[in-house]
């Protein structure tokens, strides 16, 4: 194990409930284990998720509005142009987001929430 794997280790390795952020970057290397999280108990901070056009900040919002649906926590998501209204339907796996999971080491199945 390195110190940079160490470190994500002592800083992420909790049994807390939690929302799965990704996977670590060290220079081009992904660390698939173990994932970036965020403690469910610090999930009532305020946030902003922000990026240029394209550099997935809806898929971003959808993966974190999933996890806490799932973990039976109310979400309410405001979307002004549309792009989150599908939740309630199950997701299309194409080649880019197959490819993106495999990468980080998720496994992403595609599924509905409550919405």
């Amino acid at each position: 194990m390195t110190a940079f794997t160490e470190m994500l280790a002592a800083g992420y390795g909790t049994d807390e409930p939690s929302l799965v952020l990704g996977a670590a970057l060290e220079g081009a290397q992904v660390h698939q284990e173990p994932k970036i999280r965020l403690p469910l108990s610090m999930a009532n901070r305020h946030g902003l998720v922000a990026g240029a056009t394209g550099t997935g900040k809806t898929k971003t919002l959808q993966l974190l509005t999933e996890q806490l649906s799932a973990l039976g926590v109310p979400v309410f998501v405001a979307d002004m142009k549309g792009d989150l209204s599908g939740l309630a339907m199950p997701g299309e796996s194409t080649p880019r987001v197959s490819g993106r999971a495999s990468e980080i080491g998720w496994e992403w199945k595609p599924r509905g929430i409550p919405v």
